[in-house]
C-alpha cells in the first residue's frame, strides 16, 4: 500500500482529501505544519508527498531544502494558490515531480499520485548476492550491518552505491532511526556549513529561524554522503574532526554538540589520484575507509540482469496497473548482451519508460532500445545471450584470478571440470559461427 503524507493546514480541506485518498487504497499520514511534516518524514520515508506551498511556520521551498535527506526518490507535488505560481515552478525546476494550483480537480490529484508514486521496496526480495559476483559482497554488507564502523563504497554511477548503505542501515540495530542521504556534489559550496552543521537564528543574513544540520538531523541513524569525493576542501577538513572527535557546533553556536550516527560515504571517483593531486585529504580518507567495497558494473554480473529486471517489470507493472505486463524474450536477450553503462539506474529506467510507453503487455526490444534501429540488427536468441554471458562471467573470474582455472571455479562455485566445459563449449559455439560466416 502507498504511503502518501499530505501537509496542509486547512483541516477542512485536507480531512476530505484524505478521505478520498484512503477510499482509493492508499494510507494517509497527515502534517499541518513545517515542524509536523519534518518529523513524519524523519519516522518513515512515504511513497508521495503532498504538500502546500504555504505553511504557518514555513515555505515550500524550505520544506523541500530540508526534506531532501528524507525523500530519495519520493515524488513530491506542490499545491499553490496563483500568486504563489513562480515559487512552484521553481521547486519544480530544483526536482519537484509536479504542482497544482488552488481550487482543483481531486481526480486530477489521483491521477498523478497512482502515475509517481513509489511502492516500498519488498523487503523479502535479496538486493545482492543475485550471482556470484555478488555473493561476497552481500555477505560483508550483512556482517557491516551490525558492527558501528565508517564504510567507503566504490563503483560506477548507477551500481547501486545508495541501494547497499540503505541495505545496510536496514538490518543494522538503528534500522528506525533516520537514514540521510546527501549527495555532496549537489550542494551549492556557500550552503554546505549550514547544511551539514546547522545554523542558529542570526548567524548570517537570512538565517531567520535555527536550522538543524545532517549531523544533528540523522540522530543515531546513518549518513551517507555520496560523491563524497566532490566535497569541497573546508569541509573535508572539518568533516574529519567529526570523525575524529564526534564533536560539532552550529553556525552561531555557542555550545558542542554530539555527532552520534553512523557514516557511509560513496564515490566513483578515484580517490587515491584526487589524493596525489591534493584535491582530497588523505587522512579523511583513511577515516572513511575503514571497510572499504567495491560494487561491481552490471557488466560483469549479468546473471543478475534477468532476476532483476524482472523485479523492475512487476513493479512497473502494479505501479500502473498493468497485470499482464512482461518482457518477451527478445527483449530480455538484448538486455543480456546491451553494455548497460548506466548499470542498474539504466535497466530501472528503460523498463520503467518501456512500462509508460509500451502498446499492449508485451515489452519489446523496440520498447527499451527506442532510439536503436533493432529492426538492422541481427536477431539474438535468448540461449546465444545467456552464452554470452556465462562466458563473459568465466572470462571475469580467471582474469582476477591471474589465469588460475582452480580459483576462478572457486569464484563462481563451480568445478574445474565445469569450467572448462563450459569455456570450451561457448569457444567451440563462437567457432563454428565464424566459419558459417561467407563473409
Amino acid at each position: 500500500m502507498i504511503d502518501i503524507l499530505l501537509i496542509e493546514d486547512d483541516r477542512v480541506l485536507d480531512g476530505a482529501l484524505a478521505q478520498r485518498l484512503r477510499l482509493e487504497g492508499f494510507a494517509v499520514r497527515w502534517a499541518e505544519t513545517f515542524a509536523e511534516a519534518m518529523d513524519a518524514l524523519r519516522l518513515r520515508r512515504p511513497g508521495f508527498v503532498v504538500s502546500d506551498i504555504r505553511l504557518p511556520d514555513g515555505s515550500g521551498e524550505d520544506l523541500y531544502r530540508q526534506a531532501m535527506p528524507y525523500l530519495g526518490d519520493t515524488p513530491v507535488l506542490f499545491v499553490t494558490a496563483f500568486a504563489d505560481i513562480g515559487q512552484a515552478v521553481r521547486l519544480v525546476r530544483a526536482g519537484a515531480d509536479d504542482y497544482l494550483t488552488k481550487p482543483y480537480d481531486v481526480d486530477v490529484l489521483v491521477a498523478r499520485i497512482q502515475a509517481l508514486a513509489c511502492e516500498p521496496p519488498a523487503e523479502a526480495e535479496p538486493v545482492f548476492g543475485l550471482s556470484s559476483a555478488t555473493v561476497g559482497l552481500a555477505r560483508d554488507l550483512q556482517r557491516l550491518a551490525s558492527r558501528n564502523l565508517p564504510v567507503l563504497l566504490r563503483g560506477e554511477t548507477g551500481v547501486g552505491k545508495e541501494v547497499a548503505a540503505r541495505h545496510i542501515h536496514a538490518m543494522s540495530p538503528a534500522a528506525a532511526q533516520p537514514f540521510v542521504a546527501v549527495n555532496c556534489g549537489a550542494i551549492a559550496r556557500e550552503l554546505m556549513e549550514s547544511q551539514f552543521f546547522g545554523h542558529e537564528r542570526g548567524a548570517f543574513t537570512g538565517a531567520v529561524s535555527a536550522h538543524a544540520g545532517y549531523f544533528e538531523e540523522v540522530g543515531e541513524g546513518t549518513l551517507f554522503l555520496d560523491e563524497i569525493g566532490e566535497l569541497d576542501a573546508r569541509l573535508q577538513t572539518s568533516l574529519l574532526r567529526v570523525l575524529q572527535d564526534g564533536g560539532f557546533r552550529r553556525l552561531g553556536g555557542r555550545g558542542d554538540l554530539r555527532f552520534r550516527g553512523r557514516i557511509i560515504a560513496a564515490t566513483n571517483a578515484d580517490l587515491h589520484e584526487r589524493i596525489a593531486q591534493r584535491e582530497f585529504r588523505e587522512d579523511l580518507y583513511f577515516r572513511l575507509a575503514v571497510v572499504e567495497l567495491t560494487i561491481p558494473p552490471l557488466r560483469q554480473r549479468r546473471d543478475e540482469i534477468a532476476p532483476l529486471a524482472a523485479r523492475f517489470v512487476r513493479e512497473a507493472a502494479e505501479r500502473n496497473g498493468m497485470p499482464g505486463l512482461r518482457l518477451d524474450e527478445a527483449a530480455l536477450a538484448a538486455l543480456l548482451v546491451h553494455s548497460l553503462p548506466g548499470n542498474v539506474r539504466e535497466l530501472r529506467n528503460r523498463i520503467e519508460r518501456a512500462a509508460a510507453l509500451v502498446d499492449g503487455d508485451r515489452i519489446t526490444p523496440s520498447d527499451l532500445f527506442p532510439e536503436q534501429r533493432l529492426d538492422l540488427v541481427a536477431p539474438v536468441t535468448l540461449a546465444d545471450a545467456r552464452e554470452q554471458a556465462e562466458l563473459d562471467q568465466i572470462e571475469h573470474a580467471l582474469a582476477l584470478s591471474g589465469g588460475r582455472v582452480s580459483e576462478a571455479a572457486r569464484r563462481l562455485g563451480i568445478s574445474r571440470t565445469t569450467l572448462w566445459k563450459r569455456r570450451r563449449k561457448n569457444t567451440d559455439s563462437e567457432d563454428d559461427s565464424r566459419q558459417g560466416d561467407p563473409s
